[in-house]
C-alpha cells in the first residue's frame, strides 16, 4: 500500500476533482490512487521551484521527471504518466504554457502548420516529414535560422549522401520526398532564392518491377476466427478486422470513422482518406453487421464520435497505430506472420481483379487520386496479360 503524501502545493485544490475525473472515466482504485500520488509530487515540485499551478509547460515537465530520475527514489515517473493529469487540468482552463521557442523552432512550427493547413497531409505523414525537416535543418544550418538562406545543392547532396550510408534505399527515398517538400516551402516563403528541390535526387527504386504482395486464401477467414466475438475487445476486433480485410481501408480510414460517416439507411460509407479526400462506399452486410454488433454494447465517452474506441480508461478513441496493432494481435492468434494493414488493400485489389472489375473501378474503391497507382494490379492479371505477350522473336507460338 502506498504511504499518504501530504498534499501542498499550487495543484493541492485540484485533488478532489481529479479523483472524480478519474473514477468518472473508469480507472480502478489503485490506479486512481496512484495518479493522485503522482499530483502531489508535481504539486510540491511546482512550489519548491517558485511556480504556481499556471506554470506548467512541456519544458518544466521535462525537468521534473528528470528531477525524479536522478532523486534516490525508487518512484520515478514517465513523461507519459503525466497525460492523464495534464488532460483533467486543461478540462478545467490549466492549460500547460507553450515553451519560448527558438527562432528555428518557430519555423519548424510554421512548417507544420503548412503541412497541416495547407497540404491536409495525414498526422503520420506530417511526423516524418517533420522528422526529416528537424534533422536536416540541425545539420545544415547549425540549428540556426539564419543559415538557412545559404543552403546550396552541395548542402543537399552532402545530407542525402549521409543519409543514405545509414538508412535502406525505400527509407532514404521517404527522407528525399520530406526534404522536397521542405524545400518548396523554404522557396515559397522567400527564405532561400533557387528552388533547391530540384536537386534531391530519388534513389533506384524497383515499384514498377515488382508485383504486389497479396494474401493467401483464407488469412482473412483466419483472423476473423480468431476475435472471441462474445467479449466487447473481441466485437470492436472483429469490426475493425472486417473493415480493412473487406473493404481495404487504410489504419488510419478506420482509426477517423466517425458515427456520422455511416449512414444505415441508404447503406452508404464515408471514408475520409489522405489529404482531406472524401469518398462513399457501399456498406456491405457483413460489414455492417460488425459494426452493428460493437456499437450495440460500446462503451466509453457518449460526447466521442469515433466508432472505434478504446476498451480501458479513459476510453477515448482509436488512432491509427491501434487499428495496427489490432491486426498485428490478430495474426498472433491465428499463427500468421505479421502481415501489416496495407497487405490487405493488395489482397482486397487482387481480388477484384481477379472477378472481373476494371481498373478504373478498382481505383475508385481504393480510392486512388491516380490511376498509375491501380496500374500496378495489372501485373498480376496473368490471363490477361497472356492474351496480350508476343512471342520471344524466333520462338514458334
Amino acid at each position: 500500500m502506498k504511504k499518504r503524501m501530504q498534499l501542498r502545493g499550487p495543484l493541492a485544490p485540484h485533488a478532489p476533482g481529479f479523483r472524480t475525473y478519474l473514477e468518472a472515466a473508469g480507472y480502478s482504485a489503485a490506479t486512481t490512487d496512484t495518479n493522485i500520488h503522482l499530483l502531489a509530487r508535481v504539486s510540491r515540485w511546482l512550489q519548491s521551484q517558485g511556480l504556481g499551478a499556471d506554470g506548467l509547460s512541456p519544458k518544466r515537465l521535462d525537468s521534473f521527471v528528470e528531477a525524479r530520475r536522478r532523486s534516490t527514489s525508487k518512484d520515478r515517473p514517465a513523461l507519459r504518466s503525466l497525460q492523464p493529469l495534464l488532460r483533467y487540468l486543461g478540462s478545467v482552463g490549466i492549460e500547460a504554457l507553450p515553451d519560448e521557442h527558438t527562432p528555428l523552432e518557430a519555423l519548424l512550427d510554421e512548417y507544420r502548420c503548412y503541412l497541416v493547413g495547407e497540404r491536409g497531409l495525414a498526422l503520420s505523414t506530417v511526423e516524418g516529414y517533420m522528422k526529416t525537416a528537424t534533422r536536416f535543418l540541425m545539420e545544415c544550418c547549425a540549428g540556426d535560422r539564419e543559415n538557412v538562406a545559404g543552403l546550396s545543392a552541395a548542402d543537399i547532396s552532402a545530407f542525402i549522401v549521409r543519409e543514405s550510408s545509414r538508412l535502406r534505399p525505400k527509407t532514404v527515398n521517404e527522407v528525399v520526398v520530406g526534404l522536397r517538400s521542405l524545400l518548396r516551402f523554404l522557396y515559397v516563403k522567400g527564405m532561400i532564392a533557387a528552388p533547391l528541390a530540384q536537386a534531391t535526387p530519388w534513389m533506384a527504386r524497383a515499384r514498377a518491377s515488382s508485383l504486389p504482395r497479396t494474401l493467401d486464401a483464407g488469412v482473412a477467414a483466419r483472423l476473423l476466427a480468431s476475435c472471441d466475438r462474445t467479449t466487447l475487445v473481441g466485437a470492436r476486433d472483429f469490426a475493425i478486422v472486417t473493415m480493412v480485410t473487406r473493404l481495404g481501408l487504410r489504419a488510419s480510414e478506420v482509426a477517423g470513422l466517425t458515427l456520422d460517416d455511416i449512414d444505415w439507411r441508404s447503406g452508404v460509407l464515408v471514408v475520409r482518406g489522405k489529404a482531406g479526400s472524401c469518398a462513399q462506399l457501399p456498406l456491405p452486410v457483413d460489414v455492417g453487421k460488425a459494426l452493428s454488433d460493437y456499437l450495440e454494447h460500446r462503451t466509453g465517452d457518449p460526447t466521442c464520435r469515433q466508432v472505434f474506441l478504446h476498451v480501458k480508461p479513459p476510453r477515448d478513441g482509436v488512432q491509427m497505430t491501434d487499428v495496427r496493432a489490432v491486426v498485428r494481435r490478430a495474426c498472433s492468434r491465428a499463427g500468421i506472420a505479421d502481415t501489416g494493414t496495407h497487405r490487405f488493400r493488395h489482397a482486397a485489389a487482387t481480388e477484384m481483379l481477379r472477378l472481373g472489375a476494371p481498373l478504373h473501378e478498382i481505383g475508385q474503391v481504393l480510392r486512388h487520386r491516380d490511376l498509375e497507382t491501380t496500374a500496378i494490379y495489372a501485373k498480376v492479371d496473368f490471363e490477361s496479360l497472356a492474351t496480350v505477350a508476343q512471342p520471344w522473336p524466333g520462338v514458334q507460338a
